[in-house]
């Protein structure tokens, strides 16, 4: 019956990890994602509501995956508490 125990727990121990590397991934992206809205908008003076600057489409593509992560963010972690309970 331990082993069983044991089993179990070290299965829950590697999917927690792999839900943390999940995390930490999509953070990162996040962050890269970030910077690069930030360079756009800082550096090169890119608006999403000005629709004739070339950088626009992009900044919206930068949006849209920053919220596509988020997403993701919010779902690792609905995930990991269902799987901790």
């Amino acid at each position: 019956m331990g082993s069983n125990r044991e089993t179990r727990a070290a299965e829950i121990k590697t999917r927690t990890g792999s839900l943390d590397a999940v995390q930490a991934a999509l953070r990162a992206a996040d962050e890269i994602a970030a910077a690069l809205q930030a360079h756009l908008t800082q550096e090169h003076g890119a608006h999403v509501e000005d629709r004739s600057h070339t950088s626009a489409p992009t900044l919206d593509l930068l949006r849209h995956a920053r919220e596509r992560i988020a997403m993701g963010l919010r779902e690792a972690k609905e995930h990991g508490s269902q799987r901790g309970s």
